[in-house]
């Protein structure tokens, strides 16, 4: 019983690390993947900082 815990716990925890592991698209097969990619992947600052309507 203990065994059959372990693997479970052990799996559960395999499969939330692969599938928060997302891998960039290929830029050379689908630049415009690429690139929504790298925006969402963006710190928020930086999205911030990048806005139009910035007040000085």
């Amino acid at each position: 019983m203990k065994n059959l815990r372990l693997l479970v716990f052990l799996a559960a925890g395999a499969s939330l690390i692969l599938s928060s592991c997302t891998q960039a698209p290929d830029p050379e097969k689908d630049p415009n993947a690429d690139a929504a990619y790298k925006r969402s992947h963006r710190p928020q600052e930086y999205r911030e900082a990048q806005r139009s309507n910035v007040n000085y």
